[in-house]
């Protein structure tokens, strides 16, 4: 049986190496504040993009039999090298901000993601810019709520928790 965390973080990463073209998907465990992850024997692909996922904090309730249900914020930490010039008129600021557009395509692999009865429907919260790790690598994170299901406490009783309330939302489509 596998845990809830590691059965939404799989499906998250998983979801995140289709859907985009970042250079590295993994669990945050602080390789941004790491001297080892800035190295360059063991340097991350921060070129192609690098996410890190976290859980940041989850509000459970007893549903009972040793299941709960909650509203967890899943957080996504996203560095960029952005190495070349952005300025207005500089001949690379496209490039430059073709690596800042990474940012739009997590977003919209993971805008209303659910796992497939696992867990809801992702919706966003909140974005922000964070510290750089170092020069030229840009930091921005963006939490996301969903509806979790956790039933590693379940204590064996015969009643089933099945399905979770997710509800079908409409796609916009943006011109």
């Amino acid at each position: 049986m596998t845990s809830t965390f590691a059965t939404v973080y799989a499906a998250l990463a998983d979801r995140l190496a289709t859907e985009t073209t970042l250079g590295w998907v993994d669990l945050d465990q602080g390789q941004l504040t790491s001297d080892d992850s800035l190295s360059q024997e063991y340097s991350l692909p921060f070129h192609q993009g690098v996410a890190l996922l976290d859980f940041d904090e989850c509000d459970w309730h007893d549903i009972g039999q040793g299941v709960q249900r909650g509203t967890c914020q899943v957080r996504v930490t996203l560095a960029v090298e952005v190495a070349a010039d952005s300025y207005q008129s500089s001949r690379q600021r496209d490039a430059a901000l073709q690596k800042l557009e990474l940012l739009r395509d997590v977003h919209a692999a993971l805008q209303h993601f659910d796992g497939g009865g696992q867990f809801g429907a992702l919706v966003r919260t909140y974005s922000r810019k964070e510290q750089g790790v170092a020069a030229g690598i840009w930091v921005y994170s963006m939490g996301y709520n969903c509806l979790l299901t956790d039933s590693d406490g379940y204590d064996g009783a015969t009643q089933t928790v099945s399905g979770l309330d997710t509800v079908e939302l409409p796609r916009l489509v943006l011109p």
